[in-house]
């Protein structure tokens, strides 16, 4: 239903979209139609925002002008059929004026029209063969430009491959080497942690060892004042 304001001084005012639906046409084209012909426009309140308003009576009429124009025009006679009629008189009159030439030039006229028809068809033979010549060298190129083009994809997708496995056994084989490495460093940790629990057990024993043989050396030379004494009292 149209959106129409009413108003009793100029008449009903409606919506672009209104007109444009009058008009059977988009609403671009109805604006540039009512900016063109100067059709009166007007700026209306509805639902808390201005509209652009025009007249459904001036729509109304230029509907109405439109209609009669296309109608004055379908009935105005073609130029290009006036333009074949003559042509076609043009050629029944030299049809005529060629009956009624001597026997000799209707003969050579007939004689020279089949080989002048004859050259055309030949010469289209000719482009024909020439056009589907290169039809069949352009499908023979693009097929083989196409087979190129597989090939390539698929020894791009072969090469991306074999790099991704080389990379792939590369990180294999450097994670096994940080691995032995990181068990050698464990070992190395493990025999130096060893070999200083030795070391400490060794200089505990050679403490031990000194600390007898001083106890020994001194019951040595207890025992020796001992004998002495006992060989003095004799």
């Amino acid at each position: 239903m149209a959106d129409i304001i009413n108003h009793t001084e100029s008449g009903n005012w409606i919506t672009i979209k209104d007109a444009s639906d009058l008009l059977g046409v988009s609403e671009r084209h109805a604006w540039n139609i009512i900016t063109k012909k100067g059709i009166e426009t007007k700026k209306l309140l509805n639902k808390h925002r201005k509209k652009t308003y025009v007249l459904q009576a001036d729509i109304e009429q230029y509907h109405r002008d439109e209609q009669e124009r296309q109608r004055l025009e379908a009935l105005k006679p073609d130029p290009l059929s006036e333009m074949s009629e003559r042509n076609s008189e043009i050629e029944m009159s030299e049809r005529l004026s060629e009956s009624q030439r001597p026997l000799s030039e209707s003969g050579l006229a007939l004689i020279n029209k089949p080989k002048a028809l004859l050259e055309m068809v030949r010469s289209v033979q000719t482009e024909n063969k020439s056009l589907h010549k290169r039809v069949v060298k352009w499908r023979v190129t693009s097929f083989w430009l196409g087979v190129l083009g597989v090939i390539v994809v698929l020894m791009m997708i072969y090469y991306i491959t074999d790099i991704s496995k080389a990379l792939s056994e590369m990180s294999e084989t450097l994670s096994e080497r940080d691995r032995a490495i990181s068990e050698s460093q464990k070992a190395l940790s493990e025999m130096s942690e060893r070999a200083l629990t030795l070391s400490e057990r060794e200089k505990q024993a050679l403490s031990n060892l000194y600390e007898q043989g001083i106890y020994t050396k001194e019951l040595e030379n207890r025992i020796t004042e001992l004998e002495k004494g006992q060989t003095n009292e004799n």
